[in-house]
């Protein structure tokens, strides 16, 4: 593994407490992480065992909410109100704070959302603001969510702090879009493409899509998924080529 006090020099998150069970691979390479809180994935016991993990590292904390629908994994847009999506988020959100009040961490650093919720507040007002609504009953807290998005621009007009996040191991479309999962050509698979990517963001603000243009983007902080096929070894490989010519 690569030099432990280089690797936290990278903004590199994941999201974890999702069922995948390798967080204790993974957390070494993580300035951050968003843990499952119920809603797609997760328990009291999960989320007790994944905080604890993330604390032992010096990983930063994050709530990952859901639409509440295990069944999918929270990756399929659900028919629900928006006053039960809200009450649900809040609980969702409230449950982790709770665990993690009880092991001496008072403040959670982020909220994502997850899947489905995540690609609606995109491009959906209404569904963003309302996402905005729930975050803003935890004070102070910002969220991660892509650039150009309609969740970041509401979340700014409300006084929400936005780390602009850009995925290591997901193709783009020209939209900003992620290419579909179905799509055999979604996913980067080698750390050398994560690094070209890591360092074409942070120094020139531009992304390569599926279809080889540069667009604009700004990156604050870098995901890799982690049900990603082995996403920790992808981690490694990519510190490997990203400090190579340190």
């Amino acid at each position: 593994m690569c030099n432990r006090c280089n690797l936290k020099r990278l903004k590199i998150n994941s999201d974890v407490g999702e069922g995948v069970f390798k967080e204790g691979a993974l957390m070494p390479y993580l300035n951050a992480c968003s843990i499952a809180c119920g809603g797609h994935y997760g328990n009291e016991h999960t989320m007790i065992k994944t905080a604890k993990l993330a604390m032992s590292y010096g990983v930063k904390i994050g709530a990952h909410p859901s639409y509440p629908d295990k069944t999918n994994f929270g990756r399929k847009e659900m028919l629900i109100s928006i006053g039960d999506l809200k009450d649900s988020l809040y609980d969702q959100i409230s449950s982790l704070l709770l665990i993690l009040n009880n092991l001496g961490v008072y403040k959670l650093d982020h909220i994502k959302a997850h899947g489905a919720l995540y690609h609606k507040c995109f491009v959906d007002d209404k569904i963003a603001k309302s996402f905005i609504e729930v975050v803003k009953s935890f004070k102070n807290v910002k969220i991660l969510a892509p650039y150009k998005s309609v969740v970041s621009k509401i979340a700014e007009k409300h006084g929400v702090k936005v780390d602009y996040e850009v995925f290591l191991d997901r193709n783009y479309n020209d939209d900003y879009s992620l290419v579909s999962r179905a799509e055999t050509n979604s996913m980067l698979e080698n750390g050398l493409e994560m690094s070209n990517r890591y360092k074409m963001v942070v120094n020139e603000s531009k992304i390569k899509t599926i279809s080889n243009s540069l667009i604009d983007i700004v990156g604050d902080t870098f995901c890799v998924h982690s049900d990603t096929k082995n996403s920790h070894l992808l981690l490694n490989n990519f510190y490997e080529n990203y400090f190579s010519n340190d």
